[in-house]
């Protein structure tokens, strides 16, 4: 789809108010790009209310080896990107470089000029905006405040320097989102707070005071003026007022260049009930932005109650349940997320940045079993009273409006999606997901959701690992729909899928789309210790082609074997999984990946691909199965754990 072809789509997702937002934003561009400000006319006095610091002796030890690992690696300029990614950075770091793709895309010119979606070279802009959020200088000043670092806080002081001349306000990538804004006012409030009380001391108070000047009024400016709205008011609308409420809370003067900490306040509370229905699940379909959401909304609930307000009871509980909803729907070993994720996290406060989501889940589980997190935010909020969950078919927890069914059980974790596309209009961090199942065994993921890739950098892929081909939902052979117009924009959302009925062992589901309804039921074979899925298309016409496929994607390093006819058999780390597939299947067709593919996983080979983590790719095998003919009897898979069937 060319760019006009884009614009129009994404135009006509639009109502009339928010087409009169777009106009309103044109003239703040327009006027910011043109006109000077005095960001020191007005004096920032910090409050010492928030963040509150905890005491330096009550540090543990896991953590002070972490910080000092840490800082170590920083310096040398050992990067991870996105938790994961390892990148060698220079000193200081080129604000405007992909490491990744190794181009420097350095810009001097408004921001409002340029398109950060279509970037050369295989560039993608997250990368570039990953090291503008500033994890790794939060490092350095937890590290200067908790092991008494003069070297790492000097350090975070003179890269905050370089990056202020680099970047000058609404000018370079680093000023085309007012999400990125929003965390750099919260990154910036820690580092203030974490260096403030040794700034003197070492000699930098000086230089920390005119970086508050330097950064804070134009970020605080620029995301109340340009925060999102309409079809794009999703998390990026709650982290930019999460920013604006941490920096608020802080230096209160703040609000003459944004908004008061009421109005604010009351903006964030409607969000936090916009953003997570009520079961606690994040409307966008995205699971990291699960956790992404629930903790700018944990910091902004912290900033809130240090100025001395209260927050309500409606927000207390959604946030409690989305919570619980996050510790039930991931799966804290091998976890894979379904929808659009980044592997994005807002501030640094785990041990190990390869273990985010594990540290969150065990610290929302018992939280001495996390003691970096514990140790910056205390003890986890207390679960609900009744949890939003509803039980069915015995061993399942399903909820009903985020869509999420699961089931842990022996050495058995499903997840199974009975979820909408996504949030508002435009669903933009959807998949086409719906019916799709994961399994795990023995704490293996075993099939997985495909992943995100990149949001820019590779357009076939990214829109491969979107579709329905690439989710193990039945999918009617031909159908193109909803269809996917480009970055973040699909032409219209499916039918909810609805749950018909349900016994002692098994749910089923369905999902009606144009020409006929798809259905599939999971049960339990507790006797071979497995689980049975049966799959149809019912057609709405009888003289309709009857043909659909499932597609099971397999997770990287299990080894696929055909047993015999039918009977195909997945071993990885000494765990034996077989899969059976009735006659009933028209055709069965294996993919194994090769060590070529796997050497060139952007080759343009698309079965089997599989992305773990934001920019990351991999391959694992996989079985396309394909059926023709209406079958009253459904069509047949089973997974049994360590036997053939």
């Amino acid at each position: 789809m060319s760019k006009l072809d884009w614009y129009w789509h994404r135009l006509r997702a639009m109502g009339p108010a928010e087409i009169g937002g777009h106009l309103r934003k044109k003239f703040f561009q327009f006027a910011d790009a043109r006109r000077e400000r005095d960001w020191a006319g007005v004096k920032l006095e910090a409050s010492v209310a928030f963040p509150s610091l905890p005491a330096r002796e009550r540090v543990p030890e896991v953590l002070r080896a972490a910080l000092q690992h840490d800082v170590e690696n920083i310096l040398a300029g050992r990067w991870r990107a996105f938790g994961h990614l390892q990148i060698k950075v220079d000193d200081p770091p080129q604000w405007h470089c992909d490491y990744l793709a190794g181009k420097n895309l350095s810009a001097t010119q408004s921001a409002f000029k340029l398109n950060h979606r279509d970037l050369p070279g295989g560039a993608d802009v997250k990368l570039i905006w990953e090291l503008s959020r500033w994890n790794q200088l939060v490092r350095l000043t937890q590290a200067a405040y908790v092991l008494n670092d003069e070297r790492a806080a000097e350090k975070c002081v003179l890269w905050l320097e370089d990056w202020v001349k680099h970047n000058p306000p609404y000018r370079g990538w680093n000023w085309t989102s007012a999400l990125e804004a929003g965390l750099r006012l919260i990154q910036f409030t820690w580092v203030d707070a974490l260096l403030a009380e040794r700034a003197e001391a070492w000699g930098f108070d000086a230089e920390l005071d005119t970086l508050r000047y330097e950064i804070l009024p134009a970020h605080v400016w620029f995301a109340w003026r340009h925060k999102s709205f309409g079809s794009s008011a999703n998390n990026h609308l709650l982290g930019e007022l999460v920013g604006l409420i941490v920096a608020t809370a802080r230096w209160p003067a703040l609000a003459q260049w944004g908004a008061s900490l009421e109005t604010l306040h009351a903006q964030w509370e409607r969000e936090v009930l916009a953003q997570f229905a009520e079961d606690g699940g994040n409307r966008e379909q995205a699971l990291n932005y699960q956790m992404f959401s629930w903790e700018f909304a944990w910091q902004a609930r912290a900033a809130l109650l240090a100025a001395g307000r209260k927050i309500s009871p409606a927000v207390e509980e959604r946030l409690a349940h989305a919570a619980d909803f996050f510790v039930t729907v991931q799966t804290p070993t091998e976890p894979w997320d379904y929808g659009d994720s980044d592997s994005a996290f807002v501030t640094p406060f785990f041990a190990d940045e390869r273990s985010v989501t594990k540290e969150w889940h065990d610290w929302f589980n018992k939280s001495e079993s996390s003691p970096a997190i514990r140790y910056w935010w205390g003890d986890a909020p207390a679960p609900p009273e009744k949890p939003a969950c509803v039980t069915m078919a015995t061993d399942w927890l399903v909820y009903p409006q985020s869509g999420q069914a699961v089931c842990w059980i022996d050495d058995w974790n499903l997840r199974w999606d009975l979820s909408p596309l996504g949030y508002l209009k435009t669903a933009a961090h959807g998949h086409l997901d719906a019916l799709h199942l994961s399994l795990w065994f023995k704490e293996l993921a075993l099939v997985v959701d495909p992943g995100t890739g990149a949001y820019y950098g590779d357009k076939q892929l990214r829109a491969h690992l979107a579709s329905w081909s690439a989710h193990n939902g039945p999918h009617p052979g031909g159908l193109d729909f909803p269809k996917r117009l480009g970055p973040f924009l699909w032409s219209e959302h499916h039918a909810l899928p609805v749950v018909k009925r349900s016994d002692d062992a098994s749910i089923t589901a369905e999902l009606a789309l144009p020409g006929g309804r798809v259905e599939r039921t999971v049960t339990r074979l507790p006797e071979k210790h497995g689980w049975q899925v049966d799959d149809n298309y019912e057609p709405a016409t009888p003289d309709a082609d009857t043909t659909f496929s499932v597609n099971w994607q397999f997770a990287p390093g299990w080894r696929l074997e055909q047993m015999r006819e039918r009977i195909f058999q997945v071993t990885k780390s000494g765990v034996t999984v077989s899969i059976g597939l009735d006659a009933a299947w028209a055709q069965v067709e294996s993919f194994i990946p090769s060590r070529e593919t796997a050497e060139h996983p952007f080759a343009g080979e698309l079965r089997g691909v599989c992305s773990p983590a934001f920019r990351k790719v991999a391959f694992g095998p996989a079985l396309l199965l394909t059926a023709r003919g209406h079958n009253p009897c459904h069509f047949r898979t089973t997974f049994l754990a360590s036997h053939l069937s």
